[in-house]
């Protein structure tokens, strides 16, 4: 047989070249590192091996000429009978004098005594090309290596070819081992402790590659999964020089020379799934097992299994829809750093069938990857069968006894914990998950102590922590390892002991179309009824591993209801319906296209920041109206915006383009500034996708945007469950907006109503991300939830006692007999297939939530004990209140239901009332106190007060923006002035201090770091904070960076925790050349940053400031910190931190040249080193304690900020704490 070539001769024949062309190609490119055919005309090389390659007429005489004469002394070991071995010549290993014996040479014998080595192994398992035994190996390539992998216990000696036991079951089937190593008791004296580890090889392209395995004991080795046949005494037992030298010969230098470098079995497989596309790899590495075989090597029965599914899947054959387009196939896949599976995702233009087609080829490399991880499993323990002597057979009945059991793996396991999947009871795999569960619990407790002290030490579950309970439940359901992909959501209410979990079905699409018989020795074809009873009994067991780990993680869970939902694959394809099947393609796309998680996609509606969650260049903050709640004027978005340094639409046609004058060469506006936002998400976009920082984006064709112009994402609730059905539907206007677009722009900036609280990104899906524009919501799932066919199949509500009572007894076996037990709402049709069904569970009923837990602090009555107030720096829910507008409406509220109440005087309404009063502290509310001490008095209902001052100040900007667009800038700049002035005198009149806050977690951080003991916090409007923001801007353009001071120092004042503010203020203070001041402003950002961009942009313009300090140790500190948490947001920063470095060489000082140098030089100067500042721990004990105490508006803003203060180059909202974040939504 030939091996496929690229080229044919003349007449079409395959060219056969001879074994000595082979060896010439093979030596050349182990000695040199590249193919002959790259050589162009060099001249011919100095050593010997060289001459001879360029000798093609007789290699053996060419290299006798050359090779050197061993005397008797020198040890030496020839390999007789290697296969592909030319015919004169003999491979073989000689420890050379000049080694020293520290390494040995491998090489060619012509004749008895002549040697001619082309590689050297030294005592560290490496081999290098070359052909002097003195050659320096330090910096050199390696070729070739023996890694290890681990220690490990075998059962006996039988893997190590040694003993009787040994000898005499060289003729055993695997299939004897399994059962009788497996089911058998094993013999702790005939145990062996051994090493195991790979051999890899470097190949054509350079990079290394998995090709076989050995393990060791007492320092003899036994090769393993070598694609040569060779007999056991050249495999077993063998000394450190023969398997190296053996190893060497057949796993890399003979399989070079033939053409047919292949690594073994699933290795070679998972080579290509890594490093090419999807369903080329598929279809190579078939090929390679064809290949391999078709010249006598050796296969896997996992490889031959691995055709078999995926020829069943339809890969192998060509795809419509999937196949490469100029290169460049549809398909991109993706491995979960939780799970282990895989998951396809790809391009927006895949139409439904072969996104379908896709899907069926996914499970089909997850179960091949699962069947793999068990022989691996049995390889580490000792257990059989292993890759090594596995059959096709015996891998189709470990694949589908583990679709019978899909506990088996899916949560791993320690090597000791038995595993038999062709044996299995059941029974134990869930207890096992169960036990998992309970101990990822504790650990989780363990790992993050309550900061309240409320919770005991030592316990053994969650131990009634709402925050432990969902982050340990997120954590085991993303780290599920199934065939199939899943999406899944839950609620909890530990008070109540209540927790429901919903999530989608496999369908009968997804199950095998054949099965292995053993007693017919041959596979069978499955008829539909079979999968779909197949599909069935698959997802009900999976319901029941879901409930016993959300039963297991905290005793004081009672009840878990489960419902199962199915997105309608199956009905789709039956329908050949061509509006079903856009409907599924668009679900499809919404379910499956992955990307990096965006930040701020995580949060929206009343728990967004009110700037739309923008980081990074100040400039990017679009000014927002006030707090009124009416329509004040026409929107002109993006008109005139005007970023901090100076660059504006409006500037272009009245001051010219490009920088201020006093502007810093170089620094200017970071270069993403200048990017429309649609470069910008494309570059986030494709900046290295992984699925366990991905969500599902929104599906293509949906351009609506917020008003800043980013587009809106959410985090990924793709579930079909009957939880978020009408999420979508009913999201507009839950909080008061009317449905409409209620947005104004003045001074050229627009903002949502502060009323309305339009946060311009989708939020947490289900209730509150959604754009209130009376459009299609911005929801990726939306398709997906309002698909017709998508159904209920399962819905069912276990108790604790009685479920584990029962799994301990029978586990996952009849799980149809379990779900009546507990009077599951199901339908079950005579061929064991489910059908849809009526619901009325939903994971939106209260009882699945910690009381009023999406109560917005604004309208809580919560008062907190001393414990929790030194976490959140307030003693009651008032104090964590940003929205002034929603503190007024609880004020009118309360006063209303104060004059309801028959059981007080008049007077101590009355008295009662001004308390209220006094408790909100807000001027304007209190200039109408009289009118309410009045009406309580006389009996009378209170007012329904009209609050006008955000109102007024509205009216005033739009005014000046009207004045400004018109040419009239230093009118505008009046009449806005004079508005600001009037608002800032009546709040400086109050008797509390006005702040502005951005975000719950911000209002957090101030009340640890900036409220003084007894403070009373009033909020000011939003519209006057952005207001100064608005004038700075056109000062700093139109009067210069001094006049903007003001302003900005107001903003400062007003939000001294919201980074932007002291961003800003650095930028015009840079500008002003006050590099004392800016310095100051950019370590205030720092010291409040929540966000890497945020911190980023104050380490950059921080390093320039220290820069002209002549701080440069500091300097080039700063700049190498803002490059590692932001990478690429500067473009102008390696050239900046280039010219500082030269500088200082020229000046000879010191400093830092990476970031652990960095991060000790600002150490050493007592400057923060983001993210470990004395935010972090403040954000993540208040998100935890937010979570505990049931107030999950503010939870939501904390926990992504404590995600985001992570040491990696990521927003740290990773598919765990995506989970764990979608747990808290309404």
């Amino acid at each position: 047989m030939t091996r496929f070539r690229k080229h044919t001769d003349a007449h079409g024949s395959q060219p056969k070249p001879s074994m000595f062309a082979k060896l010439k190609e093979s030596i050349r490119h182990s000695v040199f590192g590249q193919p002959d055919g790259d050589r162009h005309g060099s001249s011919a090389p100095a050593n010997p091996f060289g001459r001879a390659l360029s000798n093609p007429d007789n290699v053996v005489d060419e290299l006798s000429r050359h090779a050197i004469k061993l005397t008797p002394i020198v040890k030496r070991r020839v390999y007789e009978g290697l296969s592909g071995v030319p015919e004169g010549l003999r491979l073989g290993w000689a420890q050379l004098p000049q080694t020293r014996g520290r390494a040995f040479s491998l090489g060619m014998f012509i004749g008895d005594d002549r040697f001619a080595q082309i590689a050297l192994a030294d005592d560290r398992g490496r081999v290098f090309a070359g052909t002097d035994p003195t050659m320096d190996v330090q910096g050199a390539e390696i070729r070739f290596m023996f890694s290890k992998d681990g220690e490990s216990r075998l059962p006996d000696h039988t893997r190590l070819g040694t003993g009787a036991r040994a000898q005499a079951s060289m003729g055993v089937r695997a299939g004897d081992f399994l059962r009788g190593v497996i089911g058998g008791e094993r013999n702790d004296e005939s145990e062996v402790d051994v090493l195991q580890g790979s051999i890899v090889g470097r190949g054509q392209d350079g990079r290394m590659m998995w090709l076989a395995s050995w393990i060791k004991r007492n320092n003899r080795y036994t090769l393993e999964q070598l694609r040569a046949e060779l007999d056991p005494q050249m495999r077993c037992d063998l000394e450190y020089r023969d398997a190296i030298a053996i190893a060497f010969f057949t796993a890399y230098l003979l399989p070079q020379m033939s053409g047919l470098l292949i690594g073994f079995g699933s290795g070679n497989i998972f080579r290509r799934l890594n490093r090419e596309a999807p369903m080329g790899a598929i279809r190579r590495s078939v090929r390679d097992t064809l290949e391999a075989r078709a010249h006598g090597l050796r296969s896997s029965g996992l490889e031959d299994y691995f055709s078999d599914l995926m020829r069943e899947a339809g890969a192998l054959q060509p795809v419509a829809g999937l196949e490469a387009v100029h290169g460049a196939e549809p398909l991109h896949l993706y491995t979960s750093s939780f799970s282990g599976s895989y998951f396809f995702s790809w391009d927006s233009s895949l139409e439904f069938s072969p996104a379908l087609a896709s899907l069926v080829i996914e499970g089909g490399l997850n179960r091949f990857a699962a069947v793999s991880a068990v022989l691996e499993r049995n390889a580490r323990v000792g257990q059989q069968p292993i890759e090594d002597n596995v059959t096709r057979a015996q891998a189709a009945q470990l694949d589908m006894a583990l679709l019978n059991d899909p506990a088996l793996i899916a949560l791993g396991s320690d090597d000791r914990t038995p595993l038999d999947p062709l044996h299995d009871d059941g029974i134990a795999p869930l207890h096992t998950m169960m036990r998992i569960a309970r101990d990822a619990a504790e650990q989780t407790a363990h790992d993050f102590p309550d900061p309240t002290g409320r919770a005991m030490t030592g316990t053994k579950d969650a131990a009634g922590s709402e925050w432990v309970y969902r982050q340990t439940l997120s954590l085991l359901l993303r780290s599920m390892r199934l065939p199939f992909r899943f999406d899944v959501d839950f609620r909890t209410n530990l008070h109540d002991g209540n927790v429901a979990i919903a999530f989608t079905t496999a369908g009968a699409a997804m199950m095998p179309k054949s099965r292995y018989s053993e007693r017919r020795h041959d596979w069978v074809k499955l008829e539909e009824h079979e999968r779909a009873a197949m599909s069935a009994a698959y997802n009900l067991r999976v319901g029941l591993m879901m409930a016993g780990m959300a039963f297991a993680v905290d005793t004081r869970v009672r009840q878990v209801s489960v419902t199962i939902d199915s997105i309608g694959l199956e009905e789709a394809v039956a329908e050949q319906d061509s509006a079903i099947a856009k409907l599924m393609g668009e679900a499809l796309k919404a379910f499956e296209r992955m990307r990096t998680q965006e930040p701020g996609a995580a949060m929206g509606g009343k728990s967004a920041p009110k700037d739309g969650d923008v980081h990074g260049d100040p400039s990017l903050a679009s000014p927002k109206p006030g707090d009124g709640s009416h329509d004040a004027a026409d929107s002109h978005v993006g008109e005139g915006r005007i970023p901090a340094d100076g660059l504006s639409a409006q500037s272009s046609f009245e001051h010219g383009e490009g920088h201020g004058e006093d502007q810093d060469e170089g620094h200017g506006a970071p270069d993403n500034a200048l990017k429309s936002a649609e470069e910008q998400e494309f570059e986030d976009l494709m900046q290295g996708a992984d699925i366990d920082e991905a969500v599902f984006s929104v599906p293509q064709g949906n351009n609506e945007r917020d008003g800043s112009g980013a587009e809106s994402f959410t985090i990924a609730d793709f579930g079909s469950t009957s939880s978020t059905l009408d999420a979508v539907n009913g999201a507009a206007g839950q909080d008061g907006s009317d449905g409409s677009d209620d947005r104004n722009s003045s001074l050229g900036q627009n903002e949502p109503d502060e009323s309305n609280r339009i946060a311009g990104n989708a939020g947490i899906a289900g209730n509150a991300g959604i754009p209130r524009t009376g459009k299609r919501g911005d929801d990726p799932l939306e398709a997906l939830r309002s698909n017709p066919t998508v159904r209920h199949m399962v819905a069912v509500t276990f108790s604790r006692d009685a479920f584990l009572g029962y799994v301990h007894n029978h586990g996952l076996n009849d799980p149809l007999t379990t779900y009546r037990m507990f009077d599951a709402v199901m339908s079950v049709d005579p061929d064991g297939a489910l059908e849809p069904v009526d619901t009325d569970l939903d994971l939106r009923d209260a009882k699945f939530s910690p009381l009023a837990s999406q109560q917005e602090p604004e309208f809580s009555e919560a008062q907190f004990g001393p414990q929790t107030s030194r976490v959140l720096g307030c003693t009651d829910a008032t104090g964590l209140s940003i929205q002034r507008v929603d503190l007024l409406q609880r004020a009118v509220t309360d006063l209303h239901h104060l004059a309801s109440d028959d059981s007080m005087p008049s007077v101590a309404k009355a008295q009662h009332a001004m308390r209220i009063v006094e408790h909100i502290g807000d001027p304007e509310l209190s200039q109408l106190a009289p009118q309410v001490g009045a009406a309580l008095i006389d009996g009378k209902d209170t007012p329904d007060f009209d609050f006008t001052l955000a109102k007024r100040l509205d009216a005033e900007r739009v005014k000046a923006r009207d004045l400004l667009f018109s040419g009239q800038p230093d009118q505008a700049i009046e009449v806005q002035e004079a508005a600001v002035s009037r608002v800032d005198a009546l709040f400086a009149q109050s008797k509390g201090v006005p702040r502005y806050f951005n975000s719950y977690a911000e209002r957090v951080v101030y009340n640890r770091l900036f409220a003084t003991a007894g403070e009373r916090t009033v909020l000011i409007p939003d519209s006057l904070f952005y207001a100064h923001m608005e004038l700075a801007d056109i000062l700093s353009q139109v009067k210069g960076a001094k006049a903007s001071l003001k302003h900005l120092n107001a903003m400062v004042s007003y939000a001294p925790a919201y980074p932007l503010s002291h961003m800003r203020l650095a930028v015009q203070l840079a500008r002003d050349e006050d590099w004392d001041s800016a310095r100051a402003a950019c370590l205030n950002a720092l010291r409040v940053a929540l966000d890497r961009a945020d911190a980023a942009f104050a380490y950059y313009r921080f390093a320039y400031s220290e820069w002209m300090r002549d701080r440069f140790d500091t300097a080039a500190a700063a700049y190498l910190m803002a490059a590692h948490i932001a990478p690429g947001q500067f473009s102008t920063l390696p050239a900046e931190l280039d010219e500082l470095m030269e500088r200082a060489r020229s000046q000879c000082i010191p400093v830092p040249h990476d970031v652990v140098d960095a991060a000790t030089v600002l150490t050493e100067h007592d400057l923060p080193v983001w993210p470990h500042t004395e935010v972090e721990p403040i954000v993540r004990q208040a998100a935890r304690v937010c979570v505990d105490n049931g107030m999950f508006v503010p939870a939501r803003t904390l926990s992504i900020a404590d995600a985001r203060l992570n040491d990696g180059q990521s927003d740290g909202i990773d598919m765990a704490q995506a989970q764990f974040l979608r747990s808290l939504d309404a």
